[in-house]
This record gives C-alpha cells, structure tokens and sequence, in this order.
C-alpha cells in the first residue's frame, strides 16, 4: 500500500514510514512549494506519537535543504497547528501524525495557506516527488525558527464562548494531543463543572485507544453517568474529530449533533450548510424549512472545509465527526464543536438527551460487499450511467447516490480497501430492508460478471 493516500501520508513506522523517507518527504515538500510558486514559508507541528519526535527532526532536515523556510510550533493537537499556521500567513501547514490510527503507525497532513487539506493529486505529486527523488536543492538552506501561539490559540477561543448557566461536562482526551490543551481551555471558561479522563500524554493511547468509535467511549459513558454530568465529550488523537455522550450515557449520533448544531446557528442566520454525502436526510428535513440551503459535497474533511469556504458557509459536518463553524475558525478544530455542544445547552432548558430525542434519526446501514481493486471503480462506474438512466434523483460527484421518496443509497468504492460500500437509509426498517436487498443485489451481479 501506497503510504501517499488521499489525504494525507500515513504507513507504520519504521516499515513502510522511515525517518529517511520521511526527509525525502521534506525535500518533496519544499520542491512542490518552490515549483507550484506556493512560498518559501511552512509552519510544522506534531501529535504525541513516540516517533513523531524523530520525524519531525527528519522531515525538517529535508524541508530546509531545498532553501524552504520552517516554522516548528512542537507537540500540540491539529487545532492548534492550523491556528498558528493561519495567524502566521504561512504559505503551508503540516502536521506529523497518524490521527486515529494505532500507535505504531504515523504520517503526515498538508494543509494550504487557507488552511484547506491538500487533495490526492497533490498528495500524490509529492509521492511521485519521493519516489523519482527529483528534489530542488538550495545553494543556502532554509531558516528554522519556533512559535508558540497556545495562549494566543487559548485567548481567541475563550472569547468565543461565553455561558449561561452551570453544565457539568466530562472530557475524554484519551491520551492524545488535546490532553495537552484541552482540559486547560475548558477550565479557564466559567460555569464549567468539569471532569476529565484520559488526559495524561500516552504515546500508547493506553486508555482507550485513539478512534472515537463506540466500543472505545465505554468509559466516557459511565462515567457521566456516574456523575449525573449533562454531556460527556471525547477527542480522537489529533483533535480533529468529537464524539458525544449525553446525560445518559448513550452515544449522540454524529448526524444528530449535526442538526442540533446547525439549528442553533440558523436561530442568528440563514444559510448555506454543508454536508457530506454519506450524512443522513435528517440534515435536510430539519435544516432546510429553518432557512439552511444544504450543500452536498464528496466524502473526506478536505471538501467540507473548501467548500465552507468557498460558499461562505454557516457550518459543515461530516458523518466521520468533523464540524467547521467558520464564523470561529475558517477550519475544522474538535475543541470548538465541544464547545459550542456546551454553549446550546447552557442556553436550553432541556438535558442533551431531550435535545438529541427532538431529532429522531431513521434507520440506516453500511454494508461492504469484497471487490478487487483491479474492477472496483470500473463497477462504480457502470453503475453510476445505468442508475442515472433509470432514476431521477442521481448524484454522481463521488460514488452514486439515489435519492427516493422513502430514503436514499449510496454506493462508493474504498480508496484504501478492494471493497464497494453500500450504505442505505430508509424512513423504517422494513423499506430499509427492502432497498438494501434491491441494491446489494444489482452492485454482487455486477462484480460477479465484470469478475467473469
């Protein structure tokens, strides 16, 4: 597997990501600055991996000697990174990490000076970059300096946030980089009755693992419960993604937290909303009659951002956990979605699970049917004119989706897997059941004759 994916570079460390790579990665870098006439000027933070520090060090060796300027802001969550980056009109922003993955592996993500995830061409330019070692080299090498802008970072988000009443929160930081941050910028806030776990650095993610999936929250769950908090609230291990808890302990719905963030935005202002394609309908039933104008866009981070931007947009979700309010920052910071959690329920006087109950989700599923990648998107394809012939509601920007009056498929290949991925939701379950089974159908003949 290709470590260059589309968005971002990630592999295992010391196997398929070295320290000598990860210079080649510098000097592919600084040459695609110089060459692409980006700028000379690129910040560099990193997450707590234990060999994030060695390749830090690695990877600036390799930026400087293509006559590149680094910026090195150390260890701090994604946030953070992106923070300095767009404060300091840095031409390019990377962050050394492998978010949520276990802790043998690493990686690193480039942001633009908009602070807008580099795209798989991009990404896979630096590659071929890597691998034709075609590297600029400078006569003088790059200057490498040092930022701190925590408390700059600290200062702008408490003057965002401002609380009515008492809520009692408890933080899961689960031994990543917002261990570092987080639980500070929720103490400095008033009426925050906090408690946290997980918020000792561990390389190791020791406590609970470094993904914000359900079977990793078990601990965030009775824990609120345990302490009859309002809403629990846990970070992967960059800091870009949020995971919700309510006040009993049951695990909010990424789409739900959705709505219930986009709602309280359109109170002030209507708006463009912009949601990924994988997101629930729930996103427009509730959205649109309060004044959201709901902008589908292709799955991955990258897209929502750029096109929150780009549409001067009140807010983006994806189903994944990332939510960009560009009102705050014009990218996707974890801390800020907390937060703004905790501000809707300072102004309610209903408990999160009340908030949560008012947006009924409906049934939804994601099956995985096996597809070598040598006809994988060859069979996305076939199926994207044939559907587009047959239906009337078709979307085709990444994978299929078909919109019916009773719910919608989507069908998209995995860029990193030899899978197709079927996800279906449906107003019950017995019309759920019924699409699915239309569908899974038509997407296994198609591999069985293109596999013939």
């Amino acid at each position: 597997m290709s470590i260059f994916r589309v968005y971002d570079v990630r592999g295992i460390y010391g196997e398929d990501l070295t320290d000598e790579i990860m210079e080649k990665i510098g000097k592919a870098i600084g040459t695609f600055m110089i060459r692409q006439n980006i700028g000379k000027e690129l910040i560099l933070g990193k997450d707590i991996r234990k060999s994030s520090s060695n390749l830090s060090k690695a990877f600036i060796r390799g930026v400087l000697s293509t006559g590149t300027n680094v910026t090195d802001i150390g260890t701090s969550n994604v946030g953070l990174a992106l923070f300095s980056g767009w404060k300091l009109k840095k031409d390019v922003i990377s962050y050394i990490t492998a978010s949520h993955n276990p802790p043998e592996w690493n990686g690193i993500k480039f942001f633009d000076k908009n602070c807008i995830g580099f795209f798989s061409e991009q990404n896979e330019e630096i590659g071929k970059i890597v691998e034709n070692e075609d590297f600029e080299k400078a006569e003088e090498v790059g200057k490498l300096k040092q930022a701190d802008l925590k408390q700059e970072y600290i200062e702008q988000i408490k003057s965002f946030f401002n609380f009515e009443k008492n809520i009692k929160i408890v933080l899961d930081c689960g031994n990543g980089s917002t261990s570092l941050l987080a639980p500070k910028i929720f103490k400095s806030l008033k009426n925050i009755d906090l408690h946290v776990i997980f918020d000792n650095v561990d390389p190791m993610f020791g406590g609970r693992g470094a993904d914000i999936k359900k079977e990793n929250l078990q601990k965030l769950s009775n824990t609120v419960i345990e302490r009859n908090a309002d809403a629990g609230l846990a970070f992967d291990g960059d800091g870009d993604r949020v995971g919700v808890v309510d006040n009993k302990g049951d695990i909010v719905n990424t789409d739900q937290i959705a709505v219930i963030i986009g709602k309280d935005l359109l109170e002030k202002n209507k708006g463009k909303i912009i949601s990924n394609i994988e997101c629930s309908m729930i996103i427009e039933d509730f959205l649109e009659p309060l004044g959201g104008d709901v902008i589908r866009v292709p799955v991955g981070h990258t897209y929502i951002v750029q096109m929150a931007q780009k549409n001067n947009a009140l807010f983006g979700s994806e189903f994944s956990g990332h939510y960009i309010i560009p009102s705050y920052f014009p990218f996707d910071d974890a801390i800020i979605a907390a937060l703004k959690i905790v501000e809707i329920l300072s102004k309610s006087n209903k408990r999160l699970s009340e908030i949560v109950e008012s947006v009924p989700q409906y049934p939804q599923e994601r099956v995985n049917l096996e597809c070598s990648d040598k006809i994988k998107f060859k069979v996305v394809n076939e199926l994207k004119k044939e559907l587009s012939e047959k239906f009337d509601n078709v979307n085709t920007m990444d994978g299929v989706r078909v919109d019916f009056e009773n719910g919608w498929i989507l069908i998209r290949p995995s860029n990193t897997t030899p899978t197709i991925r079927l996800t279906v939701e449906a107003v019950d379950k017995n019309e759920l059941e019924k699409i699915k089974s239309e569908f899974f159908k038509e997407i296994k003949s198609k591999i069985e004759r293109l596999n013939n």
